[in-house]
C-alpha cells in the first residue's frame, strides 16, 4: 500500500517543470516531472502558453502531475455507481477531511486529489494526457461557476464580442454546425461546456479549452480538417454510407487556429441562444425560429449538467441542475429552435444573418 502523505510529498519534490497557461485570463502553472508530459500539454495549450517573464501576479490555480506507477491507496474507497443508462464503473472515491477528496479513474489507473486549493493528478498521466488536460480545464471551470454561474452542456461562437450558444440532444450536430460557423469566420468561446452568468446589462458566457472532438463525416465535409487524418483511414471513410458514418465512433481534436485561421476566445456576451431539434431523417427545409424557452421546458433539458464530482465547489452549490435557472437565464437572450431537415449550411445562413444584427 502506498501512503498518500509520502506520495504527495514526493510529488512535490519531482515536479519541477513548468507550464504556464492563460485560458481567458484564468492563470494556471502546471507542474510535473515528465518532460513528456509537459510537451504533450504544450502542443495542447500551443495557443494559451504565457511566458513567465510576462506574469505580474500570482497563478489563479496551481496544477501538479506526477508521473508513477498506479499506487494502491489504503482507505475506505466508495464505488461511484455509474450514471443512468450506464453500466460502467469509471471513478472511486476516498474522503479525506472536510472538503478533501481522491477520485481514482478505474479505467485509467490515474487519481484526482483535491484539497482546498491543491489539486494533484498522479498515476500513468503520460498514458493518458486528455484526462490531465480534463483535470486542468475542470479547476477553470470550478472558477468560472462561482459563485453565480449555471453550467451549460453547449457549444458556443461568436462574432467579436457577440456570442452564440447552441445544444442539442447527442447526434444531433452541434458540434458540426459550430465548425461550419467556424468556416465562415466567427471565433469560437467553447466546444462543449458554457458557463453563462447573468451580469445585469448582458449574459456572459465562458468557455474552457477544449478543443472541437469531430467524428469522420465532419473531417470529409470540411477539407480544412483533412490533414488531421491518415490518408488509409480517409479512404475507408470516403467508402462508407452516410448513415454508417455518422454513427462512426471515432474521433480527432480540431485545433481550430490552425483548421479555420480564427481565434479560441473564451468569453463573449450571449446574444442568441439556439437549440437543436431537426432530424436528419426528414426531408424538410431547415426553419430557425425565435421561440419562449418557458414553452420548450424539454429543449431546455438538453442544455442542462450538473456540475458533478469533477467540480467540487459547484457541486455543493448546485447538487443537481434544475430547469428554472436555464429557462430564466436563456429568456434574457434570443432563444431560437432549430427544426425540420439536417442542412448545415443552411443553419449556418440563417443563424449568421441573426447574428450580424448585433
Amino acid at each position: 500500500m502506498t501512503d498518500l502523505i509520502s506520495l504527495l510529498e514526493q510529488s512535490e519534490q519531482k515536479c519541477t517543470q513548468a507550464l504556464l497557461l492563460d485560458l481567458g485570463g484564468f492563470l494556471v502553472c502546471f507542474k510535473s516531472n515528465s518532460s513528456r508530459l509537459i510537451d504533450d500539454l504544450r502542443d495542447y495549450y500551443q495557443y494559451f502558453l504565457m511566458d513567465s517573464d510576462r506574469v505580474t501576479r500570482e497563478p489563479d490555480s496551481i496544477v501538479i502531475g506526477y508521473q508513477c506507477a498506479t499506487p494502491a491507496i489504503a482507505g475506505d474507497w466508495q464505488v461511484k455507481q455509474p450514471d443512468p443508462g450506464k453500466t460502467k464503473v469509471k471513478e472511486s472515491l476516498l474522503h479525506l477531511r472536510p472538503g478533501e477528496l481522491v477520485i481514482h479513474k478505474v479505467l485509467t489507473g490515474i487519481h484526482l486529489l483535491f484539497a482546498g486549493k491543491r489539486r494533484v493528478c498522479f498515476g500513468p498521466l503520460e498514458a493518458n494526457p486528455n484526462q490531465v488536460v480534463n483535470f486542468i480545464n475542470n479547476m477553470h471551470l470550478d472558477a468560472l461557476l462561482s459563485p453565480a454561474g449555471q453550467l451549460f452542456h453547449a457549444s458556443g461562437v461568436c462574432v467579436g464580442e457577440h456570442g452564440l450558444g447552441m445544444a442539442g440532444k447527442s447526434g444531433k450536430g452541434k458540434s458540426t454546425l459550430a465548425l461550419r460557423l467556424l468556416q465562415r469566420g466567427m471565433d469560437l468561446v467553447s466546444n462543449d461546456r458554457l458557463v453563462v452568468i447573468n451580469n445585469e446589462q448582458h449574459l456572459g458566457m465562458h468557455g474552457i479549452t477544449k478543443y472541437p472532438r469531430i467524428n469522420p463525416g465532419t473531417v470529409i465535409n470540411q477539407p480544412e480538417l483533412l490533414d488531421i487524418v491518415k490518408a488509409e483511414d480517409m479512404a475507408r471513410y470516403e467508402a462508407m454510407d452516410f448513415h454508417d458514418l455518422w454513427e462512426l465512433e471515432e474521433k480527432y481534436d480540431a485545433f481550430v487556429e490552425a483548421a479555420f485561421g480564427v481565434d479560441f476566445v473564451l468569453n463573449a456576451k450571449m446574444r442568441m441562444f439556439v437549440a437543436l431539434d431537426w432530424d436528419r431523417t426528414l426531408s424538410a427545409p431547415t426553419r430557425l425560429d425565435r421561440r419562449d424557452p418557458k414553452d420548450y421546458p424539454k429543449l431546455v433539458e438538453t442544455v442542462m449538467k450538473s456540475p458533478g464530482i469533477m467540480l467540487p465547489a459547484s457541486s455543493t452549490r448546485i447538487p443537481a441542475a434544475v430547469v428554472e435557472p436555464y429557462i430564466a437565464l436563456l429568456s434574457e437572450c434570443e432563444f431560437y429552435v432549430l427544426s425540420g431537415g439536417v442542412d448545415f449550411d443552411a443553419a449556418a445562413d440563417l443563424i449568421q444573418a441573426r447574428l450580424a444584427r448585433f
